[in-house]
C-alpha cells in the first residue's frame, strides 16, 4: 500500500512543508497525483479536527478560570 512506501511518505511530507506542489512531487516520486492529494486532504482533516478540538477546550479552560477568578473575588 502506498501509505507505508518510504518514498510516499517522504514525498507526502515534502508537500506538507511547501518544498513541492502535488505536480512536482508526483512527477518526482512516480506517484499518482491523485493519491498524493488525497493524503494531502486526509492529513488536513486530521488537523482540523485536532484543531476544532483545541479550540473548544481552550474555551472550556477559560471559562473555568473565570469561575474561579470570580470565587476568588467573592472571599475578598
Amino acid at each position: 500500500m502506498l501509505n507505508n512506501d518510504p518514498t510516499f511518505i517522504e514525498a507526502l511530507q515534502k508537500v506538507s512543508v511547501h518544498q513541492l506542489t502535488i505536480t512536482e512531487a508526483a512527477e518526482q516520486y512516480d506517484i499518482p497525483k491523485r493519491a498524493i492529494y488525497k493524503a494531502v486532504r486526509q492529513q488536513q482533516t486530521k488537523l482540523n479536527k485536532q484543531k476544532a478540538y483545541l479550540i473548544a477546550a481552550q474555551k472550556r479552560l477559560k471559562q473555568n478560570l473565570r469561575n474561579v477568578e470570580m470565587e476568588l473575588a467573592s472571599f475578598s
